[in-house]
This record gives structure tokens, C-alpha cells and sequence, in this order.
């Protein structure tokens, strides 16, 4: 199966990219992302397909998280610490920011349509990720799936927009005290599976999560580093309505250039309502 290196930000100042991919960003291709993804210019965004009917999401746990940390090994040329995958499955509740996509040989079961019963309330779950796992649980356990990628985000306290990051001196804040964010710390996804829509649908789990639990009330945004060579990632992000913003001189200790890009989406009302809607 062939690997290649993925559209990711990884944990603790190490990178999600191959060291021998070394091709900087030229100005004028930064110039160009900074203008698609400025926030009057919105018709740039790509949808993608949505995900395959053989997916599922759901919350890392302690028998996926030795093929989550496979994964991450093949696919990222650094060595994460066991204490990363311990917070890998510290939460395993349907508020985990830490999510692995499985693999179904055989499609998911359909889910009912709504109209067609009409004699019963609504039963949609206020997490998708619940859903997404297949409408009943014995049928995931005779075909629990593979593990193809994941995503782990964790939850950060800054007095600033994390977009000022790149900034030599923060700025003062104009409001005292500290807003929530959700860092993305890594994410990846085997190469024969990129292209079906799977690595957006874990971050619009991501979203979803941070829209519904009550524990993430508040998160203002998520955000990731990216290295500033890795075109690709940030073209990636840019179509699915992050920004661009200036580069973290020195971020990276492995790579040439050493700079990464801070990449950052705020939450808005219509995440919330997409979510209440049953759109996401």
C-alpha cells in the first residue's frame, strides 16, 4: 500500500510532512490563498463529495488507538510520545476531540428517512459521530471496519486571536481574560482513501463536537500550524474555509524552512445552525 505524507499539522512543534519535499511557497501562490480565503471572498470554498457510505467516525479508544499510532508513524516523519496517544483515549465519550475514520468492507446500513416515519419524534443525535458509526451497534461490531486516518485535536486558552501567533510581540488584548480554541494537533489519512471526502468529514466532526457539547461552549475557533513549504495542505485548508495567515518563523526544528503557517477557521453562527439543522 503506498503512503504518502498527508495533509496534516502534528503535535508539539514537529511537522506533518516529508523532509524531502522541501519546495517553498512563492509569494505570489500566498498572495493568491490569502486573497481566496479572505472572508468576503467565499466562493472559492469546495464542498468535496460527501463521505462514502462505508465510513464511520468515532471516539479514539484503547482498541484502535495501536492502528491510529501505526498510522501516524508511517505517515509523519517524527516520533510521537505515548503520552500523546494516552490523551488519545482519556476521553472516549462522544465529546472526544480525538476521532479515528474506519473502513467498512461492506457499506453502513442506510438510515431511515425521516418522512417516512411519521408517527415518531425526531431522533436525531446531537453529534453526528454517533450516527455516523452506524445505525445499530451490532452490526458495527460483526463489521467493526479498519482504521484508515484520524484526527486529535486538544482545547487552548489564548488571550488572542490565534491568528497574531506569528506576530515577533503579541499584541495587548483588547478584552482581559482568555477565549477558548481548538488546535488541531494532527491529522492523516492513508493515501488510497484521500479524495472520497473522509479527511473533511473529521474535521466537520471536529465542528460539530465543539457546536453541540457543552464542555466546548464558547470556542471562538480551531486552528493548526502548517509548514510553509507544504502547498498542497494549506490549498487544502483554504477550500474548506480556513484562512492563511503569516508564518511562525522557526517552528519547525526538522525541516527547511523551519516556518509554518498559522491556518485558522472562526466558528460562526451558521456552523451552529447547520448543526441544530441536522446539515453537519
Amino acid at each position: 500500500m503506498e503512503v504518502k505524507s498527508p495533509i496534516a499539522p502534528s503535535a508539539d512543534g514537529q511537522s506533518g510532512v516529508r523532509e524531502d519535499a522541501a519546495l517553498s511557497v512563492s509569494s505570489a501562490l500566498f498572495e493568491s490563498l490569502r486573497d481566496l480565503s479572505a472572508p468576503h471572498k467565499t466562493f472559492g470554498v469546495a464542498r468535496g463529495p460527501p463521505p462514502p457510505p462505508n465510513l464511520s467516525i468515532q471516539p479514539i479508544t484503547p482498541s484502535t488507538v495501536p492502528s491510529f499510532r501505526r498510522i501516524i508513524s508511517l505517515l509523519l516523519p517524527i516520533r510521537y510520545p505515548d503520552k500523546f496517544f494516552a490523551e488519545s483515549v482519556a476521553n472516549t465519550t462522544p465529546s472526544s476531540l480525538a476521532r479515528v475514520a474506519l473502513w467498512h468492507e461492506r457499506p453502513r446500513p442506510a438510515k431511515r428517512k425521516r418522512e417516512e416515519t411519521p408517527n415518531e419524534p425526531p431522533q436525531a443525535s446531537a453529534n453526528p459521530a454517533s450516527e455516523s458509526s452506524g445505525t445499530a451497534s451490532s452490526q458495527l461490531e460483526l463489521n467493526p471496519g479498519t482504521v484508515i486516518g484520524g484526527i486529535q485535536c486538544r482545547m487552548e486558552q489564548l488571550p488572542f486571536h490565534p491568528s497574531l501567533l506569528a506576530s515577533p510581540k503579541h499584541p495587548t488584548p483588547a478584552i482581559s481574560g482568555n477565549r477558548n480554541y481548538c488546535y488541531i494537533q494532527t491529522l492523516a489519512l492513508l493515501s488510497p482513501y484521500r479524495a472520497k471526502g473522509i479527511a473533511t468529514a473529521l474535521v466537520e466532526t471536529i465542528i460539530t463536537t465543539l457546536c453541540t457539547e457543552k464542555e466546548y461552549e464558547g470556542t471562538a475557533s480551531m486552528y493548526a500550524h502548517v509548514w510553509e513549504a507544504n502547498e498542497e495542505a494549506l490549498e487544502w485548508y483554504v477550500k474548506r474555509r480556513f484562512q492563511v495567515g503569516d508564518v511562525v518563523q522557526g517552528y519547525y526544528r526538522r525541516l527547511k524552512p523551519a516556518g509554518a503557517r498559522i491556518v485558522w477557521r472562526d466558528l460562526e453562527v451558521g456552523d451552529y445552525l447547520k448543526v441544530q439543522s441536522g446539515q453537519r
